[in-house]
């Protein structure tokens, strides 16, 4: 397999399951991150987008373990849960805390069942793969950096070392037909209006790709299902509140210009795939899963 340099990985797309490469630089995906040794399956947390419960990722689960991941478990969360950021504008501590947990859980786990060792390479084998749907991406940056958030200082870099995002809108207006709340967070430092009212910005602002790349592969992906102009209202409502425009490609949820987080690698295009769980094709399917995964090893 090839790489392209990093000029080019901050500006191509590349496209998987498709005809071919999406026009501009021609570049082959490689399955293993650029400057990081080959290994075994990592373990896998995954992380369940806005709105969703965890028991609709069973299916990808299942689907990872019989890749042959050892270990892969889902942040236990009730679709009811999102309401209170959403209406009364709390933070999503909830959230990352429940990250905090089981990612401390699953590498205390891996290091009980691992042989004794004080060597680097293999602690560093025992850090988790992130795999975050949807708003999950934004969050596990949050998790992901040393910025305190909400009063509270994660650093998960020290347990995961690589995340890989399945339609995660990084860059989003956040201009939603129902209006979005300003979030009342406390214990953190100076920061834009923006960030102080907004998780997201607030992750791009502290959590950006270059503020992690040193110690985290960021992968982010995104199903290429359709055209704003040849779908419902949902896709056209939802393109249009996140990048301000309708006639974009995207999953039908999440438009490709926004899953792509400045300064990390090309991303990568699943073709024909779709945005939500129940849905035809989605990134949760065995099908997909597999094809996503090679990124992961």
């Amino acid at each position: 397999f090839l790489l392209c340099d990093a000029a080019a990985m901050r500006s191509t797309r590349l496209r998987v399951g498709g005809p071919g490469p999406l026009p501009r630089t021609q570049v082959i995906l490689r399955a293993r991150a650029q400057g990081k040794p080959s290994r075994s399956r990592s373990n896998v947390l995954i992380a369940p987008g806005f709105f969703n419960s965890s028991e609709q990722y069973l299916d990808m689960r299942e689907a990872l373990l019989s890749r042959g991941h050892p270990q892969v478990e889902i942040i236990q969360l009730k679709s009811w849960e999102w309401l209170l950021p959403t209406i009364l504008g709390t933070s999503f501590k909830f959230y990352v805390d429940k990250m905090d947990k089981l990612a401390k859980k699953m590498v205390q786990k891996n290091k009980t069942q691992s042989s004794s060792s004080s060597s680097r390479e293999e602690e560093e084998d025992l850090k988790l793969s992130l795999v975050a749907h949807s708003a999950g991406g934004w969050l596990a940056r949050i998790w992901l950096g040393e910025t305190v958030y909400d009063g509270v200082r994660y650093n998960g870099k020290a347990f995961a070392d690589r995340l890989l995002t399945l339609g995660t809108p990084h860059l989003s207006l956040e201009d939603y037909p129902f209006g979005r709340v300003a979030e009342k967070r406390k214990g953190e430092g100076p920061m834009t209006d923006e960030s102080k009212g907004s998780s997201l910005q607030f992750s791009n602002e502290f959590c950006s790709a270059s503020a992690l790349e040193e110690e985290v592969d960021i992968i982010c992906c995104c199903g290429n299902l359709l055209n704003g102009r040849d779908g419902g209202l949902v896709a056209k409502s939802s393109y249009r509140s996140t990048c301000g425009k309708e006639e974009v490609d995207g999953d039908g949820i999440c438009p490709l210009e926004s899953a792509q987080l400045p300064g990390c690698k090309p991303l990568v295009v699943l073709d024909k795939v779709a945005h939500s769980p129940g849905q035809n094709k989605w990134y949760g399917d065995e099908e997909v899963v597999a094809l996503w995964d090679e990124l992961l090893v």
